[in-house]
């Protein structure tokens, strides 16, 4: 497998499911009519903004839900997001739609099963194929609930883990180790490196987050994104995140987004 290869599968997407936890010690909803609003800035290494992600972390009929915009510098969203936990908080269905290509990747019920399935722009076919879930694999925003649910016991010598990667149909193994803990904008935090479990993987990208030590809030995302580029590769990424700015909207606002056109057409390097 080239280093391309490798590169691209190292683009697991967590930014989308990141933004903010579901606990209510992350300011998540705490009631069927409450929406949580969320957002993230990613910067170029150059320092500048290539995109901004709107987060509305909501409940659907007692399903833990999300949707997410990704807007252009402009404020025009290019792409949406949309996730539902289903009881599965580690491995929930979602999709996600680029506007600006057509690409579009995600996992799906149907009929008690669950599929995955991509298409690399408007003039493909969909692919699709089954979801192996022995052992159930964490499926984007799931990378979220599995740091949560191993917060107690996640350490340096890391856990393996198979992580879904829909543009190749299928799983990657995975390594997700804790780093030295840092201070982000003046709140401590707790760092974590995911990684290909391989002999090389030293040598690939790999994606660092960082989370607040106290209300376990993402702060900051740093690596390859979900996000493609105008060349169609993903691309590298610093996320930043200020929990002080999260608030609360009303469902229309989340009305709105969920059905704001994807108009934006910005070049992202």
């Amino acid at each position: 497998m080239t280093m391309t290869v490798h590169r691209r599968a190292c683009a697991l997407g967590l930014t989308l499911g990141l933004a903010a936890t579901v606990g209510a010690a992350a300011g998540a909803p705490t009631d069927s009519d409450s929406v949580r609003y969320v957002e993230g800035k990613a910067s170029a290494s150059d320092g500048h903004l290539m995109y901004t992600e709107s987060h509305w972390i909501y409940d659907d009929g007692g399903n833990p839900s999300r949707l997410v915009l990704y807007r252009c510098p402009d404020g025009e969203p290019f792409a949406r997001k949309t996730l539902h936990d289903d009881d599965s908080p580690q491995a929930p269905d979602f999709e996600l739609d680029d506007a600006r290509t057509g690409y579009r990747e995600g996992v799906r019920s149907s009929g008690g099963k669950r599929v995955i399935f991509v298409r690399n722009d408007k003039n493909a076919a969909e692919r699709t194929a089954a979801l192996d879930t022995s052992p159930m694999p964490v499926i984007d925003a799931g990378f979220d609930a599995y740091i949560r649910t191993h917060w107690d016991t996640l350490g340096k010598s890391g856990d393996t883990l198979p992580f879904l990667l829909p543009s190749r149909l299928g799983t990657l193994s995975f390594r997700v180790k804790r780093q030295g803990d840092t201070q982000i904008d003046g709140h401590a935090a707790r760092q974590y490196r995911l990684s290909l479990d391989s002999m090389i993987g030293f040598a690939l990208p790999h994606l660092d987050v960082a989370y607040d030590a106290k209300t376990h809030e993402l702060l900051s995302f740093s690596g390859i994104a979900n996000i493609r580029s105008s060349d169609g590769k993903n691309v590298d990424a610093k996320i930043l995140f200020d929990p002080s700015k999260n608030k609360d909207v009303s469902r229309t606002d989340l009305d709105n987004a969920a059905k704001a056109p994807l108009n934006g057409q910005c070049k992202i390097p």
